[in-house]
């Protein structure tokens, strides 16, 4: 079974990294700056050869983004920066953000939009994909391919990402202990037992918190054994630290949360181009988890409420709601190779390759499952002529 570089072959069944650190981070000192300029800094530094392409899907994120982009633009007195948008097929209503982004851009008042229309290309064994599957292997996530149509879009530009966003600005595993020591809720009777488990050592209550097993159920693909032993690497690898300020940190070295960015700067390396995540930015981190202390922000909107303040209307810092990309991923040649699958090339210690054939025919595919799709298609292709000349069309097609 092939695997990326960065995970294990567990990780790779499971579909993401199970804990762990990808790099450290400095200490907090105490003369950060505020976090929103902390973010304009870290964007700033795009700009030295001109204005930035920005990826923007017109999510909170993306959108914050843009705005600053704008404004540190403007003071470099250049042009203002480029947004780049996948244009989903308008059969996907579920990824259709139109009304979103023109909101943004019209409060914005930028004129210039890079529009990308996208039908099948995407899909994890489309064009894209494929062509770094061959070239670099398995990457995590195995939608990093997503990058490249952007990255042709934006040129010479440095092209600015949100990566991190999700992860950074979202309440964290102890926000109930949060709400008490920041005033936000009274002192309840489970508070006790709430006090006595934040003594326990982080890895200590890793071991001893239950893993919903309605959750490892939904790894249906998964042998039970592995499925039992994903569980104990789940309680312990994503166990956070109490504090607000630490937890931010811990997220921000994580992983899961640093290495799609380091897939994506590594396609862009080989065409030559530039690609950046400010909320991943070391000293917004460090500004963020410092302004945040003890207690943080409640809410994913409060934290943006804090960052975007008179950036982003107010109902685009409030926005609760979010696009699926799934089925573009998951498309039709993803079908068509999942149909003639061969049915090898997995470690079936692992997994069930007849469970997993069944997921990526099923009508919303599972997004775990996309690592070992990717895999299984590398295990087959050196047969594809082969079965090519037996008659298998479809494997023909979708490998070559």
């Amino acid at each position: 079974m092939r695997i990326p570089c960065e995970l294990t072959a567990v990780e790779t069944a499971v579909g993401f990294p199970l804990g762990g650190k990808a790099r450290e981070l400095q200490r907090l000192g105490h003369a950060h700056p505020e976090p929103l300029e902390a973010l304009s800094r870290a964007i700033e530094k795009t700009i030295a050869d001109g204005p930035p392409a920005v990826a923007f899907s017109g999510g909170r994120d993306s959108s914050l983004l843009l705005a600053l982009a704008a404004r540190a633009c403007r003071r470099a007195g250049v042009e203002p920066p480029v947004p780049v948008t996948l244009c989903m097929p308008n059969e996907l209503s579920e990824s259709d953000e139109h009304e979103w982004q023109e909101r943004v851009l019209d409060h914005l008042q930028i004129d210039h939009w890079h529009r990308v229309p996208i039908t099948g290309e995407l899909d994890f064994v489309g064009p894209y994909a494929r062509r770094h599957l061959l070239r670099d292997g398995l990457l995590f996530p195995a939608n990093a391919h997503a990058v490249v149509p952007m990255l042709e879009a934006a040129g010479e530009r440095c092209l600015v990402s949100g990566l991190g966003g999700d992860e950074l600005l979202s309440p964290h595993q102890w926000w109930s202990m949060h709400d008490l020591v920041g005033r936000r809720r009274g002192l309840q009777r489970r508070d006790f037992v709430r006090f006595s488990a934040a003594l326990i050592p982080r890895r200590v209550r890793g071991l001893a918190r239950r893993c919903n097993a309605a959750d490892l159920n939904e790894l249906h693909w998964l042998r039970p054994a592995a499925r039992s032993r994903v569980g104990g690497l789940l309680r312990v690898g994503f166990e956070e630290p109490v504090r607000w300020e630490s937890a931010v940190r811990h997220v921000g070295a994580r992983r899961d949360t640093v290495l799609p960015l380091r897939s994506m700067q590594r396609l862009a390396s080989a065409s030559g181009q530039r690609v950046c995540a400010p909320f991943l930015d070391p000293g917004f981190i460090a500004a963020f988890a410092r302004a945040g202390g003890w207690a943080g922000w409640r809410t994913r909107t409060a934290a943006m409420d804090m960052l975007a303040r008179d950036l982003l209307p107010t109902e685009v810092r409030a926005r609760k709601s979010k696009a699926s990309f799934n089925r573009i991923f998951f498309g039709e040649e993803t079908r068509a190779f999942a149909a003639a699958w061969s049915g090898r090339g997995l470690d079936e210690t692992l997994v069930d390759p007849e469970v997993l054939r069944s997921e990526w025919l099923s009508d919303v595919p599972d997004h775990r499952t996309s690592l070992l799709l990717q895999s299984a298609w590398l295990a087959d292709r050196d047969n594809a002529e082969r079965a090519a000349e037996r008659g298998l069309d479809l494997v023909a097609a979708a490998c070559s």
